[in-house]
C-alpha cells in the first residue's frame, strides 16, 4: 500500500527510490494494474518495462539493457507532495513560484504538445491543461 506521495526529484517517489528493481516494487505495491514493455527510442538495446497502478495515479518506467531499474515516474495523484505543497493544488504561476523559492528559477517552457515547464536540472516536467496541472513526470540523473 502506497502511503507517502513525496516527489523527491533525482530520487524518487515515497518509498521508491531510482534504481529500484520491478521485483522489489512488486513486492512492495502488488501486481500492477498494466504491465507493458515499449521500443526505446534509441537503438541502444535498452529495454523499457512500463508498470501502471491506476489505484495511485501512477506509472513506473523501468530501463535496462539485461536487468530493467527504475528509472521514471509518471503520476497524477492529487496528492503529491514537492517541497512541503500539494502540487495539484497549485496553478502554474503558484508552482513558478514554489519552484523559485527552492532554488530553482530556469525552467523551459513548451507549447507544442499542451503546456509543459521543464526543469533540466531536476529532469522534471510539469505539464498543465490551461492553469490547471495534470501530470508530473521526473526520473533519475542521466550519465
Amino acid at each position: 500500500m502506497m502511503e507517502n506521495f513525496l516527489i523527491e526529484p533525482l530520487k524518487g517517489y515515497g518509498e521508491f527510490q531510482f534504481g529500484m528493481s520491478i521485483d522489489e516494487v512488486v513486492e512492495s505495491l502488488g501486481q500492477p494494474s498494466n504491465q507493458e514493455e515499449i521500443e526505446s527510442a534509441y537503438d541502444d538495446g535498452n529495454h523499457i518495462i512500463v508498470l501502471d497502478y491506476e489505484d495511485f495515479d501512477l506509472s513506473m518506467y523501468f530501463e535496462g539493457d539485461t536487468v530493467q531499474r527504475l528509472a521514471n515516474f509518471y503520476t497524477y495523484n492529487e496528492n503529491s507532495v514537492l517541497f512541503g505543497a500539494k502540487i495539484f493544488d497549485l496553478n502554474k504561476d503558484q508552482l513558478i513560484e514554489l519552484m523559485k523559492e527552492n532554488g530553482y528559477e530556469d525552467y523551459i517552457e513548451d507549447n507544442e504538445d499542451g503546456e509543459c515547464l521543464t526543469y533540466d536540472e531536476l529532469n522534471l516536467d510539469f505539464y498543465f491543461d490551461g492553469n490547471q496541472l495534470v501530470e508530473v513526470f521526473w526520473e533519475c540523473q542521466r550519465g
